[in-house]
């Protein structure tokens, strides 16, 4: 038993070490430190998949969703990660529903930002500036967190890819697709139920044109979306 509490203690002093671990780029450090610590720690649930018993259960993740449901407005900001400068968007519409969140008007020409910089680029990034705003729809799925909802939960964000039709690059058309990566700490939201307040964290994975995956000239775009009433 001895051994068991020495093991219980160092788990409880490890996973206090992550939480209060300083993160460089963000602003809101306080609740990414949480986040990164909670994403090697915790067990995932899935709203889609089946519960077992160490997970929530599907009471839970209705409950949530419930919670959760409604309208929102707030800031999106965005950076490449060759630059430490975040460009922002106000007053950018969200809804979350039975089943997902969707950002109304996502700024598609966000995207543009992850162009490498040069010449040889410059057609790709005015065809992505070019692109009109879209509908964004974003799954969810909760990490089975202590004390969840009371007030805090924390989820996984898996944004669908976002497509960019006829996109003209050097008097040539081609079908753009920008894909997300999710399970990882840069694609992850947190939720306080009381102030029914969200802050989410998005990442792009990669870029693809007509189907064949672009090396070299297309860099990792992220998002940080913040409600108004955080």
């Amino acid at each position: 038993m001895g051994g068991k509490a020495q093991m219980a203690n160092r788990r409880k002093t490890d996973i206090h070490r992550i939480i209060t671990k300083k993160t460089k780029y963000m602003k809101k450090a306080k609740w990414m430190t949480l986040l990164m610590g909670l994403c090697a720690l915790m067990a995932m649930t899935s709203c889609l998949d089946d519960n077992d018993d160490k997970g929530l259960t599907n009471e839970q993740v209705k409950k949530a969703m419930q919670t959760m449901k409604g309208d929102y407005t707030g800031t999106l900001k965005w950076r490449a990660s060759t630059s430490n400068n975040y460009d922002s968007l106000n007053n950018v519409r969200w809804t979350v529903n039975d089943t997902a969140m969707i950002i109304h008007d996502f700024p598609v020409s966000s995207l543009a930002a992850g162009v490498v910089d040069g010449e040889i680029n410059d057609s790709l990034r005015n065809a992505m500036k070019a692109a009109p705003a879209q509908e964004l729809t974003c799954g969810i799925s909760f990490y089975n967190t202590k004390d969840f909802l009371t007030p805090y939960c924390v989820m996984n964000i898996m944004p669908y890819s976002v497509l960019i039709k006829d996109a003209e690059i050097n008097t040539r058309l081609y079908d753009l697709k920008v894909n997300f990566l999710n399970m990882n700490s840069n694609s992850m939201g947190y939720f306080n139920a009381e102030k029914k307040a969200m802050e989410l964290y998005m990442r792009t994975y990669n870029l693809e044109a007509n189907n064949q995956t672009q090396k070299g000239n297309y860099t990792i775009v992220y998002y940080q979306l913040v409600s108004n009433n955080q």
